[in-house]
């Protein structure tokens, strides 16, 4: 049997007396993936054991009950571990936590939850939000957000949101030099000037903030949060409560998922009051970057900076897709020498252009002088005629966030994103 998708394995080792507050810690951990709608975990009792203090317990002993070994079994989607585990992590005073990629060979649910009509924004948000003052560096402000799940960070006075600091706000108002998600890909000496010239102008949240941000209260529904997300086109919502205190963050991602998981019930109407009925042709954009396999580097980054996607589709002749190409690959692959004109192409989106002797004679010599090199052949599919709600586990699943949409002989003829699919999902 194949397999059906990636995975990822968690098993947090606990003693059957451990607490969580006054609650036992497996069941409180257990409680806690629940509300955070994990795709399932198992609790597993030992009956030996040997931890480490060198103790053998044992379930042969009458005193030892309390102290057996218990493990707690989670499986679920890469992105949604990727989440949870920080929280998962602060939630465990002692024990041990082990992680593995696994492979789905088989999923068919005994059941499905019960995701009434209306599903409140209080059901989808993630409550664990990270926030900052008005008056914080805006170094601390990158720090906070980088490697994060949501790169946006709410600014809160008293408990409530005054403002909310996005990718777009540290670069466009901050003056950062690349995008949250790009850092990572930086050498030691690039960083460092980075972080450097954010400390030399010494701006503050207030200064870079979108003030006023929209919100969205606990009980509203999914629908009316997706709506706000669709025509305003945000990814996140900061979620208050009734005296307008943040209580928690909402992003699309959040939405999606909660949308997948309800158009798998069997009653194919409208769930969470969000339509996926429509034709992919009704919903994709045409206007899609695409390159060849021989395209060089140069002209490569010029399609990735076209639009706000931020990545090429490479097709061949008969535009059949091939690979995708980000500006991440670029980044990585670049040659140190041309690193700065291709960050400077990225970041402002001009023209990729290199000149100098040098940097000609350093292209040549790189690991990466087409798209070839660069692509990479894992991409979503889906054809014009399927519905909308057939291309969203697709959509949660692909590592690029876009959906190829083909026609019947499988030549690309457009494309989706998260904000394509939220803005189908919310049309009357």
């Amino acid at each position: 049997m194949g397999s059906i998708g990636k995975a990822r394995r968690i098993r947090i080792y606990l003693k059957e007396n451990d607490l969580i507050g006054h609650k036992p810690a497996p069941y409180a951990l257990l409680d806690f993936l629940r509300r955070e709608r994990a795709a399932g975990a198992t609790l597993i009792r030992g009956t030996a054991g040997v931890g480490s203090s060198g103790r053998l317990d044992a379930d042969l002993l009458p005193d030892v009950g309390p102290h057996l070994p218990v493990i707690v079994e989670w499986i679920d989607a890469p992105d949604r571990v990727e989440r949870l585990l920080p929280q998962l992590q602060q939630l465990i005073g002692r024990g041990l936590i082990t992680g593995e990629d696994t492979e789905i060979l088989l999923y068919k649910p005994h059941g499905v939850r019960d995701l009434p009509v209306t599903v409140a924004v209080a059901q989808v948000m993630s409550a664990d939000v990270s926030t900052v003052a008005p008056d914080t560096p805006l170094r601390t402000v990158v720090e906070r957000v980088e490697g994060k799940i949501y790169r946006a960070v709410p600014v809160v006075e008293e408990g409530r949101p005054v403002g909310i600091i996005t990718n777009l706000d540290l670069v466009e108002r901050g003056g950062l030099l690349v995008r949250v998600e790009l850092l990572g890909g930086l050498t030691g000496s690039e960083r460092a000037s980075v972080f450097e010239q954010l400390d030399r102008e010494g701006k503050k949240a207030r200064d870079v903030m979108t003030p006023d941000p929209v919100t969205v209260s606990l009980d509203a529904s999914v629908r009316a949060a997706a709506e706000a997300m669709a025509h305003r086109r945000l990814k996140r919502l900061p979620v208050v409560d009734g005296s307008g205190r943040l209580a928690g963050i909402v992003s699309r991602l959040d939405l999606l998922r909660t949308v997948a998981e309800a158009f798998r019930m069997p009653d194919e109407a409208r769930p969470a009051g969000l339509r996926g009925d429509l034709p992919l042709s009704r919903v994709m954009r045409k206007d899609v970057p695409i390159v060849h396999a021989d395209t060089p580097l140069n002209e490569v980054l010029q399609a990735i900076v076209s639009t706000r996607l931020n990545r090429a589709l490479v097709v061949d002749a008969e535009r059949r897709v091939l690979g995708i190409v980000t500006d991440e690959e670029v980044l990585d692959r670049v040659t140190p020498a041309l690193r700065k004109s291709a960050l400077t192409s990225l970041m402002h989106r001009l023209p990729f252009s290199h000149t100098a002797k040098a940097d000609l004679e350093a292209q040549q010599h790189a690991r990466a002088r087409n798209a070839a090199d660069l692509m990479v052949r894992e991409v979503a599919v889906a054809r014009h005629d399927q519905l909308l709600r057939d291309a969203i586990a697709p959509m949660m699943k692909a590592p690029h966030k876009l959906v190829a949409v083909v026609d019947a002989e499988g030549r690309l003829v457009g494309v989706l994103d998260r904000a394509d699919i939220l803005l189908g999902l919310v049309q009357d």
